[in-house]
């Protein structure tokens, strides 16, 4: 029997839309400023914002990946796999008996106490998990205020010396670096809240009593409660803000002054006395050293004091002053700091003080100590490639070999994620184990292969270690496609027998899928010389062909057509197919389980009847009134990250809260790193000359600000340019510029003129789908049918909207069109014989409606305007206005600029077209004129769409035209080419289209028919796809609407006629 308490309680492991599509991840170290304390990156996965995709991806195998990146949590994490497979057996298999009896004692057939049974069988181990998690969160939250506590007293304590110490003082590394463990391991705590909490959620999405139980039993939890970890987070920044400024002198506190008064008064005097002893080490003067000890050695804290100042400069000292403090015989080799937890040995391992070493051995010194990390002296000395120290330590304790610090690294594997290959040797010889021990550890060869080092990978297989998946289920030679490694690794590995067409465990995916969806050429060249199967699918039957398309990767798609990928390119899927997808059984509910109703009631018939299949029609689109300035920021467009820390400030567990003094604007949290789906955002503002944006950084679970920057309206009021890019220094509490953010901006201003009213002109209108099962948003009807002529629209120097399909006029003088005013145009155009007058003799002699390309080679040349051209052609004829405009990238490289201001220029062709609708409807036996707008540039098309809502819009993509044809080479007499032209990523495109409430694309033919089954992803997406058969040279017949891939809505004829289906759903 199966309930809908169970139905489909497991996570949906299956991809089903664009956005879910794996993004790139990149190794980082993770380090937070701790001194020689590297972690392996806690990586997202694939996908970006790992927590709020998760429904995309197999949360088993995410919360498996956690464990690995969080090891001391990992036996704490809520068993969801346990979970899932309660919930398929008790789905799958009878009920359990239920405890009900009849009145003569026998079994009644109860259904309803039979599901009571299943649930509390389920609930049951649901609470014990839940009681697990909560507890070890609240043994860890204890541990992390017992060491805030005793970090926050040591810093008061140093507070209250006379005379601040640098940040090179022994004082201030120690407590710096334990300041940012803290937040490091607050950071994990959260993390670990933060999955568990998304577990249970998904554990429970089909109950009907989720929300319920969430609210009363899982959110009432003391783990899920944020504010602890939040002030945590304030107390730490805080405090590590004043330590920092008491560090270079500024006398500076943020504590309340009750607290300050509260402050324990150390022993200064002797600190001071230490600190002065300090620098005289480190500046090798022996004789204050020896003057200093002297005095010292009767006291009864020496062995302490001399201990500690021997700790504290081994890094620095001069060895002449380090040995006056080793004869003094009063230096212990075991004293540990007390906030990092490292020793002598430690610290010699770090700086490579062999002579420290041979000291503390020959004292007995303990170098089986962990530090506060978990390490030994063995980790450090592979960390920095010491080889020496690494023969005399494993010597000296052999059992070390392959002990694991709290991050699960062995030695060895230190010595790979930081590239020491002696290290690496030197251990392998030893006999450190080079294949996985249990499933919380790290693959050596994994990690090799992850990080690059073709040598170090060598010296992995001399001592054949097996080939088995990570805790993401890839195999080391997809990391390696995946991270773009050296291909001698892919020649290693191939030679070692490695399957180069093995699936891995996430999506199915080949190397070559990852190779060609990260759009690292090298590698993938590589695997098509093994001969590999270009034309693989993965679980969702797609190839690598789609995702180097759909990610924008042209060279990759270029070499896969080379390699014959496009052979194995499936067809579209129909986006209106409604068949179920295999695997998943039909969707139930508690009405279909029996009841104990009178034994005919199940024999009757539902008179339900299903709800009609009527399509929604949705006219227009959202746009700006009158009042209202749009403006958009993106992050990450120019090389580089968004946010960049200058030096040594480093904040890899924060966010970015963007926010202004509008106060109907909701302030943005975005984690750091900036993820792919949240590097752009928008504002409709009111007031643009009074608006201000503010760029805080947080702790990511906190609420003190780290740093801060504003962008003024002096940024966004630029009469010149409606866009460009921006940095903005960012200043930390003390007003010390601490890094830059970087963003990219376009503002949209209202159209200036008398737009159309939309109660007497009609906009357009799309039918979206209604069906169950079925992609809501899909468009399976449109306002738009037939011929549309494509007009090239440039607007002059003043304003003045110009037929001309090429940047410049062919003079002596090359002239910009953008750069002429409509006289000095107008007059050339009388020069060569062309105007208007060429526009009036066209449609006297008839315009051939079957060839309207024909047509539009004299229209595009014949220097007309705008205004003049609409008044002249039929009213029945329909136009498509192509705005010409370079991007910045074709400003810089073709030298067009200065540019016009976007909404200069979209402003120009709107008033034309809206001033020409108004005269057509005057006219009262005229037909109404249709118009699309269309652009190569984003921007334009994104200025068109928010200043209307009359018109659709379509973003053009020349991705996947031949390279030789690419740009403004004439294919064929007979087609106009035109400037303007670029490609870009399918992703982005769709992005683009989506956000800005675009009609659809104009995707190339050409990249339709190598990748059909991107037609199903823009669809599904709410978008119209046209194909555009422009630069089509390998048909030999007129492409015809009968010929476009399954689920394109229309065509693109010789870059002169747009052709719509006279129904989308045809």
């Amino acid at each position: 029997m199966t309930t809908a308490l169970f139905h489909h309680c497991q996570s949906d492991t299956r991809r089903d839309t664009p956005s879910d599509l794996p993004s790139r991840q990149t190794p980082a170290d993770h380090e937070c400023h701790l001194r020689d304390a590297p972690h392996l990156a806690m990586s997202t996965d694939h996908h970006p914002n790992f927590l709020q995709n998760t429904s995309f991806k197999k949360f088993g195998k995410h919360i498996q990946k956690r464990q690995l990146d969080i090891p001391e949590y990992a036996a704490s994490f809520v068993d969801y796999k346990a979970l899932k497979k309660l919930i398929k057996k008790l789905s799958a298999t009878p009920v359990l008996a239920a405890l009900h009896q009849g009145p003569n004692g026998e079994p009644l057939q109860d259904s309803q106490a039979s599901l009571q049974a299943n649930k509390a069988t389920f609930f049951f181990r649901l609470e014990r998990e839940l009681e697990k998690v909560n507890t070890f969160y609240l043994q860890k939250e204890a541990e992390l205020k017992l060491r805030l506590r005793t970090l926050l007293d040591k810093k008061r304590g140093v507070q209250h010396r006379a005379t601040p110490a640098s940040k090179l003082s022994s004082t201030y590394v120690t407590l710096d670096e334990g300041f940012r463990l803290f937040s490091n391991d607050l950071d994990k705590l959260q993390q670990f809240v933060e999955v568990n909490q998304t577990a249970f959620s998904k554990i429970l999405k089909k109950s009907r009593t989720k929300e319920l139980y969430l609210s009363r039993a899982v959110d009432v939890q003391p783990c899920f409660n944020r504010d602890v970890i939040s002030d945590l987070s304030d107390q730490a920044t805080t405090g590590l803000l004043e330590l920092q400024a008491w560090a270079e002198g500024e006398k500076i506190a943020y504590t309340p002054a009750v607290e300050l008064e509260n402050r324990v008064q150390p022993s200064a005097q002797d600190e001071e006395v230490d600190n002065q002893v300090f620098q005289a080490i480190n500046a090798g003067n022996v004789g204050l050293v020896r003057e200093w000890s002297s005095r010292v050695a009767a006291s009864p804290e020496a062995a302490e004091r001399i201990s500690r100042i021997f700790l504290t400069t081994v890094n620095h000292a001069a060895p002449a002053a380090q040995e006056v403090l080793y004869a003094t015989g009063l230096v212990d080799f075991n004293f540990a700091d007390s906030i990092n937890e490292r020793n002598c040995i430690h610290e010699a391992a770090v700086c490579g003080k062999a002579d420290v070493l041979k000291a503390a051995l020959a004292n007995n010194a303990n170098i089986r100590a962990p530090d506060v990390y978990g390490r030994l002296p063995l980790h450090y000395a592979c960390m920095h490639g010491r080889v020496d120290m690494i023969r005399v330590l494993v010597a000296a304790a052999p059992d070390t070999v392959d002990s694991r610090d709290l991050d699960h690294f062995t030695p060895l594997i230190h010595g790979i994620v930081h590239s020491q290959l002696g290290s690496v040797q030197e251990m392998l010889q030893v006999g450190a184990i080079v294949n996985q021990t249990s499933s919380t550890s790290h693959i050596p060869l994994n990690l090799a292969c992850q990080y690059g080092s073709a040598q170090i990978v060598q010296q992995i297989l001399r001592f054949r270690p097996q080939i088995l998946p990570d805790a993401e289920g890839l195999y080391p030679q997809h990391l390696v496609a995946r991270f773009g490694g050296d291909t001698q690794i892919l020649q290693m590995l191939k030679e070692y027998g490695v399957d180069m067409d093995q699936p891995d465990k996430l999506y199915q995916w080949t190397p070559i899928f990852h190779a060609a969806s990260e759009g690292h050429l090298e590698c993938l060249r590589q695997l098509l010389d093994f001969h590999v199967d270009p034309a693989a699918l993965d679980e969702k039957d797609l190839n690598a062909m789609y995702y180097a398309a759909w990610e924008g990767k042209l060279d990759c798609m270029q070499l896969l057509v080379q390699a014959g990928a496009a052979s194995g390119a499936i067809s579209a899927r129909d986006p209106m197919d409604l068949q179920p997808v295999p695997g998943e059984p039909p969707p139930l509910t508690i009405a279909a389980t029996p009841t104990q109703a009178h034994p005919d009631a199940e024999n009757i018939p539902s008179l339900e009847l299903p709800p009609p299949i009527i399509p929604l029609r949705r006219y227009g689109h959202n746009f700006l009134d009158t009042t209202k300035t749009f403006i958009q920021l993106s992050f990450g467009e120019k090389e580089g990250e968004a946010i960049e820390f200058y030096g040594d400030s480093k904040y890899p567990a924060a966010r970015l809260t963007i926010s202004s003094k509008s106060s109907d604007l909701i302030p943005r949290n975005l984690p750091l790193p900036i993820q792919d789906d949240m590097k752009n955002l928008s504002f409709q503002i009111e007031d643009l000359d009074n608006f201000s944006i503010d760029f805080d950084i947080f702790p990511t679970f906190g609420s003190k600000v780290i740093a801060r920057a504003a962008a003024s309206s002096r940024v966004f009021t630029g009469k010149a340019s409606s866009s460009g890019d921006w940095h903005l220094e960012l200043f930390d509490p003390r007003l010390r510029a601490i890094g830059r953010v970087s963003f990219h901006y376009q503002v949209v201003t209202p159209f200036h003129g008398i737009p159309l009213e939309i109660t007497h002109f009609a906009t357009y209108w799309k039918a979206t789908s209604q069906v169950e099962n079925h992609p809501s948003n899909l468009i399976t009807g449109s306002s738009l049918s037939g011929d549309f002529l494509r007009l090239f629209v440039q607007v002059t120097a003043d304003g003045v909207p110009v037929l001309y399909n090429n940047w410049s006029l062919p003079s002596s003088r090359n002239d910009l069109v953008s750069r002429l005013t409509y006289q000095e145009f107008r007059d050339q155009a009388i020069q060569a014989g062309l105007g208007k007058g060429v526009i009036k003799d066209l449609v006297s002699a008839g315009i051939d409606r079957d060839n309207l390309a024909a047509a539009q080679q004299i229209i595009a040349q014949s220097r007309c305007s705008l205004e003049s051209l609409l008044a002249i052609l039929p009213a029945d004829l329909h136009l498509e206005m192509h705005v010409c405009y370079p991007t910045r990238a074709e400003e810089e490289a073709m030298r067009l600029g200065p540019t016009q201001n976007i909404n200069v220029v979209v402003d120009g062709v709107l008033k034309v077209v809206f001033d020409h609708a108004r005269h057509l409807r005057e006219l009262n036996d005229s037909p109404q004129r249709s118009f699309v707008f269309s652009s190569y540039n984003p921007d334009v098309c994104i200025a068109l769409n928010w200043k209307q809502p009359n018109y659709p819009v379509l973003l053009c993509n020349e991705l996947g035209v031949a390279p030789e044809i690419n740009g403004d080479a004439v294919l064929n007499s007979n087609i106009v080419t035109n400037c303007g032209r670029r490609d870009m990523s399918i992703k982005e495109s769709v992005r683009i289209a989506q956000s800005n409430n675009f009609m659809g694309l104009i995707c190339t033919s050409r990249l339709l028919d190598l990748v059909p089954s991107l037609v199903s992803s823009v669809k599904e997406a709410g978008l119209v796809l046209m194909s555009d058969y422009s630069n089509d040279r390998a048909r030999t017949r007129q492409p015809s609407i009968l010929s476009l891939p399954k689920g394109a809505d229309g065509l693109l004829l010789n870059n002169a006629v747009l052709r719509f289906k006279d129904q989308i759903e045809q």
